[in-house]
């Protein structure tokens, strides 16, 4: 049974409720031509940051400006916040994220979630940050595509012809997270299906695509069940990304890597992303991180500036994860 519990109002209306102020439109579009052209160059080393789910808007505010105040001591890299409005769960239960719940004890509330997104995400562009989402329900995209200039499909959208489909329509940079698994062969596919012209059905049109010409792969580790035992396991070893490098390269694909600092490449201990950096920095065909923060570390918490969902670093770290970075790569760069 499908219970239509009340229509969503249009995109438009909510761009007139949470607006996006002219002087931001024209950040937001320099944002976008910064990001694509880096991607091309491969001049600055990108850093996405933030919390696993953005939740609560004061915290998120506090965060956003730590953040900026770090991005603008840290010019050698290339910063982007995080703001991941929806979230999936591998056993379909969990906390669906600030566009569905104004907070645990609530029915979901859409029209109220997205006006909420949409203040988080101008916030973010105020603080001279680009804005990072996960396109994980296509039919959002509208909501919040004039505020977003980094989309990415998650590990469990890559395969799904829809979120492939519709990725290939992008303008703006777009990460494609291998699977849960961690196959790397499926990785490819899913970057080659987003990276080429596509037709589909969606809203009640036929759709054509030119294929998203910034899309590339994310690593993000993968995880085994053999004999019933859940094992994590890395993919931004050296070995990994050489074999991803290869498989993208003989299959005419773009090899800008994103590697996820955290998931199952830190076995989904946060705390290993301090780790995981200093891996990272000493491979030179890896062109940017993922990294997953809040204000105060920890993990499935309601408590202010606490993630909701996965595990996340303190600003504190943070701030010593972008000093490593500055640093290694200084020194790479002399080498």
């Amino acid at each position: 049974m499908f219970d239509k519990q009340k229509k969503l109002p249009s995109s438009e209306y909510f761009r007139r409720i949470a607006p996006l102020a002219d002087e931001l439109r024209v950040r937001k579009n320099s944002f976008d031509i910064d990001l694509k052209n880096n991607f091309l160059s491969r001049e600055r080393f990108v850093v996405i940051c933030g919390p696993c789910s953005a939740d609560e808007p004061d915290a998120m505010k506090e965060y956003v400006s730590k953040l900026s105040s770090l991005s603008a001591r840290c010019k050698s890299l290339l910063t982007v916040a995080r703001i991941y409005t929806a979230k999936p769960h591998s056993n379909g239960s969990g906390y669906l994220g600030t566009c569905f719940n104004l907070n645990e004890n609530e029915s979901a509330d859409l029209e109220k979630g997205i006006i909420r997104c949409r203040q988080m995400m101008i916030n973010c562009i105020e603080n001279n940050l680009p804005v990072a989402d996960e396109l994980l329900y296509p039919e959002l995209y509208d909501y919040f595509s004039d505020l977003v200039s980094y989309w990415f499909i998650g590990a469990r959208s890559g395969e799904d012809s829809l979120h492939r489909a519709f990725a290939s329509g992008l303008d703006v940079c777009c990460g494609v997270k291998n699977g849960t698994d961690g196959d790397l062969y499926k990785a490819a596919d899913s970057l080659r299906a987003i990276s080429n012209p596509n037709v589909f059905p969606f809203n009640g049109y036929q759709i054509e695509t030119n294929g998203c010409r910034y899309a590339h792969v994310v690593l993000r580790g993968g995880v085994s069940y053999a004999r019933g035992e859940t094992a994590y396991f890395s993919n931004i070893d050296f070995n990994s990304v050489s074999r991803i490098k290869t498989l993208l390269k003989t299959r005419g694909l773009n090899d800008f890597i994103i590697a996820d600092l955290n998931h199952a490449n830190s076995g989904k201990v946060a705390k290993r992303q301090i780790e995981n950096v200093k891996e990272v920095v000493n491979n030179t065909s890896i062109n940017g991180v993922m990294l997953e923060s809040y204000l105060f570390e920890g993990e499935k918490s309601t408590e202010y500036g606490v993630s909701r969902t996965d595990g996340c670093l303190s600003i504190e770290d943070t701030e010593l994860v972008f000093g490593y970075l500055q640093r290694f790569l200084s020194e790479r760069e002399k080498q």
